[in-house]
């Protein structure tokens, strides 16, 4: 799973569906995060045309060609119905995001990633990889001492 963490967060273009018009979502919160990091984040909600001063679109359709990579901070049963329409042409990895809860992941997306080729992420929150320092580093730190993050990591920072 290291090779792909490391190309979903080596690619700058990243498309986000989980974003709000309640500033409070951690959807809201990663694109912002991510966004300072200097990642290009794409918003898809189907009904906003502007989310915390980023252009959202409409669809996965509607995403420019350069955006491979798919970040996804919704319920389980919204995972699976996005993860059917992906066309894995244009999508080439999704991240399903885990913080505190129970997180976006579940089996059946899981496996319509795999099935469709797919390369998939689930049960870490992505800024653990993207940023080692402060609250993530420690919440890195504390899933690899417990044997929770893939063995290939070590803390770098």
């Amino acid at each position: 799973m290291k090779n792909i963490i490391e190309q979903f967060i080596n690619h700058n273009n990243i498309a986000l569906i989980g974003v709000s018009r309640n500033p409070q979502k951690f959807g809201n919160a990663l694109l912002k995060e991510l966004t300072k990091r200097g990642y290009t984040v794409y918003p898809v909600h189907p009904e906003m045309k502007e989310v915390e001063g980023s252009k959202c679109y409409a669809s996965l359709d509607d995403l420019p060609e350069k955006v491979k990579n798919l970040l996804l901070v919704v319920q389980p049963h919204v995972t699976e119905q996005i993860v059917e329409q992906i066309d894995p042409q244009r999508i080439h990895r999704v991240w399903m995001h885990r913080g505190m809860g129970s997180g976006s992941a579940s089996i059946k997306a899981i496996e319509e990633c795999k099935r469709k080729g797919i390369e998939v992420v689930y049960d870490f929150c992505p800024m653990m990889f993207v940023s080692q320092k402060g609250f993530h580093g420690f919440h890195f730190w504390m899933r690899k001492t417990f044997g929770q993050v893939p063995s290939e990591f070590k803390m770098t920072n």
